[in-house]
Parts: structure tokens; C-alpha cells; sequence
């Protein structure tokens, strides 16, 4: 047995979590606006948090760069709020990482006018001993394997999922609804955020939990995803999610983790050595030359240090509010509506151009209105 996964197994009451993490630009978007990431062995091991292994998917919109920049904005910061915290309550750390990344991804988008209206869902997975807790915004999903069952332990928390969940559409009727891809609810859009925290729940041994972003479950279907892991080791399952995205045309960026709960004697590494990049940025993805709908190779993984906020040892993320603008309501009930291709782009402010072009139409028009009524 490694070392990794003996320390691990006496923290963990003789059970480990092993973790992969797979994503993909997908064949229409410019770049990845997905961003994923978990703690590693070594992040477990030190500080006061409350412990265990940490897994985080977000998926963010709000245009070519907002959406790259709220969801890695969104993952860092729950990341790092979680592993300094000085609580021993998950459930509570949980909490108060997503309100900190609810607070940066706002704050930065009041700042910076280019970044107005961003936002990203974001779901979080916590696994400490045998039990497990997550804390969720948005449409990206937790599923957990057990056995010969699938069940999706999030609830989506869009518009089509609240009228499903009322009766007024079936879910088939939602899989095609014109407004499916309109939030209710998601990180940094408002100045608060209801926040969906559960657990703990028990784990067993075998259980396999998938965290993804709608690129994925929007195109396979839970008895294809449980057919998948009950088949295949988890690395080689999150490949052939990933592949099975592409082959049906990937209009979005496809973004997985994938943990199992093994017995720690069995397991030698509780991780695989790959774990891909997400949400990269680059120059272009910032340049409005570049189309929302323009397909190209994603970007090598850039130097992000200018998005980076190192957390003071023992301490949390402590981001100040910004004020809501006025005319701005609260988080409840909000809907955003997620950008995909072939669907529109953000709204954003016109150029001095536009306003002048739009200044002689008036004159005109007006001129023309005098000369006929005289």
C-alpha cells in the first residue's frame, strides 16, 4: 500500500476516495468556460479545515470572457475558503465557501464593466470518513452510483426544473423547452444567493460519484452514465463520457469528475496521474474578435496569477460586497439565462458609434417629421 493511501485510510475509517477529472472544449465554443477542480493528498493532510477530500465543477456564463472568468473565480475560491477554515462542521464550511465565491464573482463583475452580469454554477462534493456532504448553485449535477442505482442527489435549479417540479412540464417536455437554459439561481450573479447544502449522508464502499456540467448530462442520460461506471474503472469511464459528448456533437464544454469510495487495502494510488486542465485562458479568449460560435484548439494552460488571491495561512476569503446597482433585485427568483451557441450574446454596452449613428437617425427622422407637418 502507498503511503498516500494509508494516511488517507486512517483518516478515513479504512475507506479512500479515488478521483478523476476530465473536460473538454467541446466542437462549437471558442474555449472552456467550464472550470473543475480537487484536493490533493497533500492538501488534506495539512491545516485546521474540517478534512476529507473536496470536489468542485462549475460552469460559467456570461459571454466569451465572463463566463471563463466567474467559473474559475467560483472553484478557487470555494477551494481555498474550504481548506482554511478553522471549522470541524462541513456542512457549515460548505456554506461559507460558496457565499465567499458568491461575493468574489459579484464584487468583480461590479468592478470591471467588461465582466458585468457574469455568473457560474457551482457544485461541491465533501467526503470525510464515511459520510459526504454537498453545496449547490445552478444546473450542474451530482450523481451517485450505488449498486444497480443512479440518483441525482442535486436539484437543478432552473426555470424548466421548478415547472417540472410543479407539475407544468414533464421532463421530456423540459429536455426541448425553448427556456431550458434560463438559471433561477447561480453564483455571482446578485449580491446574495440561496444556497443548497445537504448531508451528511453515509458512504459505502463502491459508491461512485459523478459531478458534471450540463455539457455532459444534458447529452448523456443516467442509465448510460450508470452503465458506464458500473462498467469500467473511473478513469477510463470519464473517457468515454467525455467521448460520448463528442460523438453526439458536444455544443457545449464537457466537464467531469469522477470519485469512487474503495477500500483502502485494495488501492495502491487514490488518484490517477492525469488530471486534465479546465477552463483555460488565454489573450483571445478576452479578444471580442473571436466569436462566441468560432471553434478552435483549446489554449495551452496560461500563467492565471492575476486571478490568483493567495489565502493567508489559517485564515478565509474575506471579499467586501459591492452595492447591487439600483433597479437590481435580489438573488430569489432571478433568472439568467445561460449563453449557448446559436442563442444570442450578452447584452453589453454600445460603443460611441452606435450612439452617434443612432443620434443622426433621430435628427433625420425629426427633420422629416417637421417638413411634412408644415
Amino acid at each position: 500500500m502507498s503511503e498516500t493511501a494509508s494516511e488517507q485510510a486512517g483518516a478515513s475509517g479504512g475507506l479512500v476516495v479515488r478521483a478523476v477529472l476530465r473536460t473538454d472544449v467541446g466542437l462549437v465554443r471558442a474555449e472552456n468556460q467550464d472550470f473543475a477542480t480537487y484536493t490533493t493528498a497533500d492538501e488534506e493532510r495539512q491545516g485546521h479545515h474540517p478534512g476529507g477530500r473536496l470536489l468542485v465543477v462549475a460552469d460559467g456564463m456570461g459571454g466569451h470572457r465572463g463566463g471563463a472568468t466567474a467559473s474559475r473565480l467560483a472553484g478557487e475560491t470555494v477551494k481555498a475558503q474550504y481548506l482554511g477554515s478553522e471549522t470541524q462542521d462541513v456542512a457549515a464550511a460548505l456554506r461559507d465557501a460558496l457565499i465567499r465565491a458568491n461575493a468574489r464573482v459579484f464584487t468583480e463583475a461590479q468592478s470591471n464593466p467588461d465582466l458585468r452580469g457574469m455568473g457560474t454554477t457551482t457544485s461541491v462534493l465533501a467526503l470525510r470518513g464515511n459520510e459526504a456532504w454537498f453545496g449547490h448553485v445552478g444546473d450542474s449535477r451530482i450523481y451517485r452510483v450505488r449498486g444497480d442505482e443512479i440518483e441525482q442527489l442535486t436539484e437543478d435549479h432552473s426555470l424548466v426544473a421548478s415547472m417540472v417540479r410543479e407539475g407544468l412540464l414533464t421532463a421530456s417536455e423540459a429536455e426541448n423547452h425553448p427556456r431550458r437554459n434560463v438559471l433561477q439561481r447561480s453564483i455571482g450573479v446578485t449580491e446574495d444567493v440561496e444556497i443548497d447544502v445537504r448531508g451528511p449522508f453515509e458512504l459505502q464502499e463502491g459508491d461512485t460519484f459523478i459531478l458534471c456540467s450540463d455539457g455532459l448530462h444534458g447529452l448523456v442520460k443516467e442509465p448510460e452514465l450508470k452503465q458506464v461506471v458500473q462498467s469500467r474503472p473511473i478513469s477510463d469511464a470519464a473517457d468515454e463520457f467525455v467521448k460520448l459528448a463528442i460523438e453526439r456533437g458536444a455544443p457545449d464544454n464537457v466537464t467531469v469528475i469522477l470519485a469512487r469510495v474503495e477500500n483502502a487495502a485494495n488501492v495502491d494510488e487514490t488518484d490517477d496521474p492525469r488530471m486534465d486542465d479546465t477552463q483555460d485562458i488565454d489573450p483571445a479568449a478576452f479578444d471580442e474578435t473571436v466569436r462566441e460560435g468560432e471553434t478552435r484548439d483549446a489554449p495551452p494552460s496560461p500563467d492565471l496569477a492575476a486571478l490568483d488571491h493567495p489565502l493567508p495561512e489559517g485564515e478565509g476569503v474575506d471579499v467586501p460586497l459591492a452595492p447591487l446597482p439600483a433597479g437590481e433585485g435580489g438573488s430569489f427568483g432571478f433568472a439568467q439565462d445561460k449563453l449557448r451557441p446559436g442563442e444570442g450574446r450578452a447584452v453589453s454596452a454600445m460603443s460611441p458609434a452606435r450612439w452617434l449613428l443612432l443620434l443622426v437617425l433621430f435628427l433625420g427622422a425629426a427633420g422629416a417629421w417637421l417638413l411634412f407637418t408644415r
